[in-house]
This record gives structure tokens, sequence and C-alpha cells, in this order.
């Protein structure tokens, strides 16, 4: 019987405007009315993450920094799993000498080594071309202003940086020239303790090398006493890939997923535009039903 289940968001929960389908809302209540934890597995922070909760009143756990951290409902931390600062301060170094635009996720906020203004342009592009969004959307006022590029503080002595009283989440570079974040990813294959990944070829994010959904996610459910078999995960990027490895059982991947998902799939359900969360959930559920009422 499933217990728990995770679901990453944009791509997979998410269609691709970050709405919620009524479908999918609906699905997520019967999942809450059996007594199935619900659990959301982002890349990205809980400040990013928070606006939709409250959008649509869900009230659920968390993955987040693509498993740098676990939060409860109430979005308390229940682990976390940050690079080490010495490494960071070697993938921040790489950054520099690639001159990539980034983004530095911590436990205080949203950082950069480059020019603020420079890199929210460089995010923001690459939202218009990868999601269509609009510009407006991440103005004062948008549906996107609380994105961490609108929010984003220079550091000029990131020595003096890794003194402060913060985390770090995640590095996430992204540039529109992606021959240059190759170069990038193969610099990082001589670099320990750090795990990478992109959604496009044109990004990448980094973390400690056991931040990885899959990875909290087991020690949540082994924290929780459930079995391997007890827990259902749904995912359609490589930051996903993890779960599955993890859950291999019940593991659904929409038919928008990347190969590699769609290949190690228990099973590959509709698109994120056509609720193939709610065709995943209500499939596992109604066969939990059949098997009660046998």
């Amino acid at each position: 019987m499933i217990k728990l289940i995770a679901s990453d968001l944009d791509g997979t929960l998410f269609d691709n405007l970050s709405r919620i389908s009524p479908a999918n809302r609906q699905a997520i209540q019967r999942l809450q009315d059996n007594g199935i934890t619900f659990t959301i597995a982002s890349g990205r922070d809980y400040t990013t993450v928070l606006p939709t909760l409250q959008k649509y009143h869900l009230h659920c756990e968390a993955i987040l920094g693509n498993g740098s951290q676990y939060v409860d409902a109430d979005g308390n931390l229940i682990l976390s799993c940050y690079m080490d600062k010495s490494v960071f301060l070697r993938v921040i170094d790489l950054m520099n000498q690639y001159r990539q635009y980034y983004m530095i996720f911590t436990t205080d906020g949203f950082y950069t080594g480059c020019d603020p203004e420079a890199a929210k342009e460089a995010f923001i592009e690459r939202g218009i071309q990868h999601f269509h969004r609009t510009r407006d959307e991440y103005v004062l006022g948008g549906n996107l202003a609380h994105m961490p590029c609108n929010h984003l503080v220079k550091v000029d002595d990131f020595h003096e940086f890794i003194t402060r009283d913060l985390e770090i989440i995640k590095v996430e570079a992204f540039n529109m020239d992606a021959d240059s974040i190759t170069i990038v990813k193969d610099q990082l294959q001589e670099m320990d303790g750090i795990a990478y990944l992109s959604s496009f070829d044109d990004n990448i994010e980094i973390t400690d090398a056991h931040a990885q959904k899959g990875l909290i996610l087991q020690k949540v459910a082994e924290m929780k006493g459930l079995k391997r078999d007890e827990v259902m995960v749904l995912g359609d990027g490589m930051n996903d890939i993890s779960l599955f490895e993890c859950f291999p059982d019940w593991s659904f991947a929409p038919a928008n997923a990347a190969l590699p998902l769609r290949t190690v799939a228990h099973q590959v359900v509709a698109s994120n535009l056509e609720d193939g969360f709610a065709q995943a959930v209500n499939l596992v559920l109604d066969q939990q039903d059949n098997e009660r009422k046998n």
C-alpha cells in the first residue's frame, strides 16, 4: 500500500505556466483524504516554493534544492545536506574563470559574484525561451517577482562570505551559449564532493554529492518506517532520476519526461499538460481500493 507520494513540480505537477490543474488538485486532495503523505520534490528553495503552496492552499512536506533540504508541512527543516564551503569556493572559482552567470542559493538569501543585473537578465531570457514566459511576469507585482534572480546580492569577497552564518544549498549557472556550459561540466567531472545536473543544455545545478532527491527521500522514508514499495515518485527531469533509482517499484514519468526517466519508469502516463500526475495517482489509488474490496 502506498503511504507517501513525492512529485516534482515543473513539468510534472505543474503545467508549462507553473499552474496546478483542477484535476491534479483533486488528485492531491484524494491523497490527503486517504491519509497518504504528499511531498513536493523541487530544485527550488522554500521561499520560491512557498507562494505556490499558499496560492493552492497546499499544506505538504517538501524536498528542496534537489535534495539539499527536507522540510515538514510547516516549513520546519527535518534533514539537510549542504555544500562543503571549501568545495563551494572551487566551484565559484570555476564559474568566474569561465565567466558564467550564476546564482548561489543559501539559507539566508541569494547571491552572485557576477553583475546581479546581468545575471537577472540572462535568467529571464532563458525563462522566455524555454518556458514562454513574458518579461512582465518577473517585474514587481508579477507572478514571478519572487524568483531568486530578482533578489541577488553581489559578493565581492567569497573568503569572507563563507564565514557568514549561512549554508550553501546549491549553485545554479546558466548561459545562452550552451557550449560554455559544456566546458564547465567537463571541468566539474574532475571535482570531488559535488553532484551536478542540467535541466537544459544551457544550465547546470551543483549541490553536495549526497544532495539528491532520491537519497534524502530514502532517509525520510526510513525515519517514517516506510518500505520502498510504500513510496511512489513522479518526475520528468534529470534531477528526478535518483527518485526513480531509489524507488523503482512505483515510479511514474509523464509523457514529456526526459528519455532516461521514461526508459526506467514503472509506467509512463499522460504529459504534464494532460494531467499525467492525476492519472498516476488515480491508477494507484483505484488499484488499492480494489484490493481492499477483494
